[in-house]
């Protein structure tokens, strides 16, 4: 998501007539795109301020702006009503909403009087961000938004609270948007949204009525929609993050049907523990997470699962954490990303769940869980020795390559050709632990 609004920050700056700066010290305007999920991430964005000191010594005229999960309201520092960071971070001038970044002609011009712009952004993009076309870092591999907000209240999250509630993207502008990408050469696509899968069932989308006449699931439709644009030289369909609350079966069989949704999925689970996942406000149990796992697998026999596990969050006994560690030993995700929890300031956990769990106890439980996943994922990497498999060749430094199976899996491989954006059949010779190296094929 952050990735996906930063293209659309960039592509209205650059309508304003900026250009990209070489380094940040040659900028006149720095924008710092925030995630909160945490609040270590929180802590890094205001850990900056020596460095915009710096900065603002050897250029007094750059302009600093936040935006992403951390702003509550557009405003800058000559507003009347400003946003609580640039009370506390008055280095910085501007701080917006994502689904604002089409006023920042207005909020520059506030701290910026002498600033000329060359477009005026008049085009609906005010009101519906989502128009704006993003300025792209490949043309190959894209991301597109089909929704913003969230309406889960995980306790540890502050997302539903800064990004708003839930509302989804128009059906048709998606579809749009991607089949402009892939008239400009994209290969891959990525749906991308806080619960990607909850598309089109949010309380303001039934509220609004446009997907009252859905026979599936929206989602299902959805992707079956963008499936259709392999004739025009679409390969791979992917899309993150989903929530297993919402994984029902018509978008299970979707992703079985549809040529180009790749085999991969990011499915997060948190924790292996009924009690924790109920303090946590996750709305499953591990028995249903289960049952879906083992409906996707059943569907997809060769699909790759990767997850997300929060280790030492409020509460959690030695116990618990053991029910989350033999669950990984069961269900065998191909890789997780895991996080010691921390104490996001605003959330539920924070106000009324105590964080007792010692710092020294959740580096144990995180290593020991980070130890058994690179075993894991040690022996499915050992796995894919002696056979091909294809390739988007997103890196190539002289020679040397590397890309992602459809299975999202890093393979590494020498070429003496370009082949970065290119799709390429590689077989996989040997491992290196987690590291897969191959030979062009």
């Amino acid at each position: 998501m952050n990735t996906s609004d930063s293209e659309r920050v960039a592509s209205v700056l650059e309508r304003l007539g900026y250009e990209k700066a070489e380094t940040l010290e040659e900028a006149d305007f720095l924008a710092f795109n925030t995630c909160s999920v945490r609040q270590k991430a929180e802590d890094r964005v205001t850990g900056l301020r020596p460095h915009m000191a710096r900065y603002l010594a050897k250029n007094p005229k750059m302009k600093f702006a936040i935006t992403g999960c951390m702003v509550r309201k557009t405003s800058t520092q000559e507003s009347y009503k400003r946003d609580q960071l640039l009370v506390r971070m008055p280095e910085v001038d501007i701080a917006f909403r994502i689904e604002d970044v089409a006023q920042l002609p207005e909020l520059i011009k506030a701290v910026a009087p002498d600033v000329e712009f060359s477009d005026t952004l008049d085009d609906g993009t005010l009101e519906n961000y989502f128009k704006i076309a993003p300025k792209k870092d490949t043309n190959y591999s894209v991301f597109v938004p089909i929704m913003t907000g969230c309406d889960k209240f995980c306790t540890y999250c502050i997302v539903p609270y800064t990004r708003g509630r839930e509302y989804s993207r128009d059906f048709d502008d998606i579809i749009e948007e991607c089949a402009k990408h892939v008239e400009e050469g994209a290969l891959e696509i990525t749906l991308v949204g806080q619960t990607v899968n909850t598309y089109g069932l949010s309380f303001n989308d039934r509220k609004s009525g446009k997907f009252d006449n859905y026979e599936l699931n929206p989602f299902a439709t959805l992707l079956r929609e963008v499936d259709k644009l392999k004739a025009e030289g679409l390969k791979r369909l992917r899309f993150t993050s989903p929530h297993p609350r919402d994984f029902h079966d018509d978008v299970i069989e979707a992703m079985a049907d549809c040529e180009t949704v790749s085999p991969y999925f990011h499915m997060p689970v948190q924790s292996g523990d009924n009690r924790t996942l109920r303090r946590m406000n996750r709305n499953y149990n591990m028995e249903e997470y289960m049952e879906i796992l083992g409906k996707i697998r059943k569907a997809i026999p060769d699909v790759a699962i990767s997850t997300d596990i929060i280790v030492g969050f409020c509460g959690e006994t030695d116990d618990e954490f053991e029910r989350t560690f033999e669950m990984y030993k069961e269900l065998e995700w191909d890789w997780c990303y895991m996080a010691r929890y921390s104490p996001r300031k605003g959330t539920y956990s924070e106000k009324k769940l105590p964080d007792d769990i010692s710092p020294k106890k959740k580096a144990e439980r995180w290593h020991r869980l980070n130890e058994l996943m690179l075993g894991i994922a040690a022996k499915k990497a050992e796995a894919l020795v002696g056979q091909t498999v294809n390739v988007l060749v997103n890196t190539q430094i002289g020679e040397s390559c590397s890309g992602r199976t459809d299975g999202f899996k890093e393979v590494k491989f020498k070429s003496g050709r370009a082949l970065v954006g290119k799709i390429v059949p590689v077989k996989i010779t040997e491992t290196q632990s987690i590291e897969i190296f191959g030979e062009l094929a």
